[in-house]
């Protein structure tokens, strides 16, 4: 059914009114994909990991309702603006995450352990079951992240994933190649966290609202 010129324009004024709402709260949407740089929190343009230079590819905020819990930035070997071009590319890469307010790692844990849920099929979740169990573990050693805590998750292939805080290791590597990109799926899969932080971390940028209703 086609809609009148009426229902049109009801709806453009309602898009407006709800980028508007979230621009004067604060929120993130789809629309608006914030960088770290928005909080302070700056990422290098690259970082060398076993030899090999990483670029950022894009950074991002993590929110709880209003609140800000972790700034999170994406290193690759070469940047790319779309997801599927991450998960192709081989070598080394990182997810580091900078902490906005103290918090339980197992919370991340959390977070981390849905994520790959959500974004792998039932078989898939269960192959990784076996690697979760030790990040479980690793985690239970660090407890706690502290504001200004630098935590990584780290990957070169041969060795497997590494999680480090403040640059020291939590414990031996995963060796699953499979691991960290489910873990990666988190943030970059089919159902991300949120997708405004998948796209501030493949640095999109969405058309300004007007443009998009024209």
């Amino acid at each position: 059914m086609l809609l009148t010129l009426a229902a049109m324009s009801r709806i453009g004024r309602q898009a407006l009114a709800t980028a508007g709402l979230a621009l004067v709260l604060g929120l993130p949407h789809a629309a608006q994909a914030q960088s770290a740089d928005v909080v302070g929190v700056h990422y290098p343009p690259t970082i060398k990991v076993e030899g090999s230079n990483l670029t950022i590819n894009g950074s991002g905020i993590s929110y709880r309702a209003v609140a800000k819990l972790y700034t999170v930035g994406l290193y690759v070997p070469q940047k790319a603006s779309k997801a599927e071009a991450i998960f192709a590319t081989g070598g080394p890469k990182q997810l580091r995450f900078v902490m906005l307010q103290g918090m339980r790692v197992d919370e991340l844990g959390k977070v981390i352990t849905k994520g790959i849920e959500n974004n792998s099929s039932r078989e898939e979740f269960f192959k990784l079951i076996p690697s979760i169990r030790i990040m479980g573990e690793q985690f239970s050693r660090i407890k706690r992240l502290n504001t200004g805590d630098v935590f990584a998750i780290e990957f070169v292939p041969k060795r497997g994933t590494m999680f480090f805080v403040n640059g020291q290791p939590a414990g031996l590597p995963l060796e699953d190649a499979g691991f960290f990109p489910a873990v990666l799926r988190t943030w970059l899969g089919n159902r991300p966290v949120t997708q405004d932080l998948k796209d501030a971390l493949l640095d999109y940028k969405a058309p300004p609202v007007l443009d998009a209703l024209q």
